[in-house]
């Protein structure tokens, strides 16, 4: 009688083996990309071209905005308004490039594991799910049409020589 165990025991642990290294392998890949994505996220700040605003955020938003005091005095608000709107896309440009910098060393020349398991969770799947794709390109904002001009300046006036007090 013919002992079959002892052939299939060890063909049992080799493959045991092996799933496991795949696995570390996999909690390790993880792991890698859990602190990519922290790195992925660590805010950014810029300034606009005029550094009259500074914004600060991540790939995932604005959460800061600054406006330099003189702002209002160098400044119309629509041409503020343009500062602040570069700004944003700046930032967001900005931030985008370091998520691609921080994922960079999981996406190139590892290969994905199912690639060596079929059926396998894919890291490249993971990490495009956590890539939000490009901010749109902001439009150009409009100027405003003023209807009346004369009443706006007739209210100031009113106003800065206090007429309401008569």
């Amino acid at each position: 009688m013919n002992d079959w165990s002892a052939p299939t025991r060890g063909a049992n642990d080799a493959l045991r083996a092996q799933i496991d290294s795949l696995l570390d392998s996999f909690t390790a890949e993880k792991s890698a990309l859990l602190d990519a994505q922290a790195r992925a996220t660590e805010p950014v700040s810029v300034w606009s071209a005029d550094n009259l605003v500074r914004v600060s955020g991540t790939v995932a938003g604005v959460s800061e905005v600054h406006i330099a005091p003189e702002a209002f005095k160098r400044a119309t608000p629509e041409s503020l308004g343009r500062s602040v709107t570069e700004a944003i896309a700046r930032m967001a440009a900005e931030a985008a490039t370091v998520q691609e910098q921080a994922l960079a060393p999981l996406t190139s020349g590892m290969p994905d594991l199912p690639d060596l398991i079929p059926g396998a969770p894919s890291m490249k799947d993971l990490i495009a799910q956590l890539t939000p794709p490009p901010p749109p390109e902001p439009e150009p904002v409009a100027e405003p049409r003023r209807l009346v001009e004369d009443t706006d300046d007739e209210e100031g006036e009113y106003f800065r020589n206090r007429g309401y007090l008569r």
